[in-house]
């Protein structure tokens, strides 16, 4: 039980790593030519709403596939590897749009140079806020071992479906923890971007 989390996490901060560092300094890569983007007929938001698609589907379809084999490795059964993927895959759609958002609310526009970008300020605090959205998801899923392994501490013999119904309390908890994290900074970057396109 304790491997199967410390996989989970492990391949958590892999994607928090290559978010803060490839996703963070997108928007600030534009340079001075933001300007430009600003007056094409399609606006600032929909191009971040595409990024967000394109890194997010890569990534989730990476980081799933990787999960997907450590979790063969360790010998899970089906039911365990299908919530550490769907886990994984909530976890991509948190921390991608974590990235993008703070990367356009903190964009660094001078630089030219991706490693200075994601070593200031902006990129600090996206690590930073990315641990803190792992270790809070980490806590809502590690809810259903916890039921397992000490049903008395949480309730769980009051639950009908036993662990199952864990799980799925597990990943209900997760989608909001990531509304918090992911999708509040992205919705306050969409309207960042369309005031600067009018």
């Amino acid at each position: 039980v304790v491997l199967s989390y410390l996989n989970l996490m492990v391949c958590s901060l892999s994607v928090s790593t290559l978010t803060t560092r490839f996703i963070f300094p997108q928007f600030s890569l534009e340079g001075q030519r933001v300007w430009i983007l600003g007056l094409a007929p399609v606006p600032l938001k929909r191009m971040l709403a595409l990024k967000l698609r394109l890194n997010g589907s890569v990534m989730a379809l990476l980081t799933s596939s990787l999960i997907l084999l450590s979790s063969f490795t360790i010998s899970l059964p089906w039911h365990r590897i299908l919530f550490f993927v769907a886990a994984m895959i909530m976890l991509n759609y948190g921390l991608t749009p974590l990235a993008l958002a703070l990367g356009t609310l903190l964009p660094n526009f001078r630089e030219q140079n991706p490693a200075k970008i994601v070593s200031g300020f902006g990129g600090t605090l996206c690590l930073i806020s990315s641990f803190l959205y792992i270790l809070s998801s980490i806590g809502v899923l590690i809810l259903p071992a916890i039921a397992e392994l000490k049903p008395d501490l949480l309730g769980a013999a009051r639950l009908p479906g036993g662990r199952m119904q864990w799980e799925f309390l597990a990943l209900s908890g997760l989608a909001l923890v990531s509304l918090v994290f992911g999708a509040a900074p992205y919705v306050f970057a969409k309207r960042t971007t369309k005031n600067w396109s009018v």
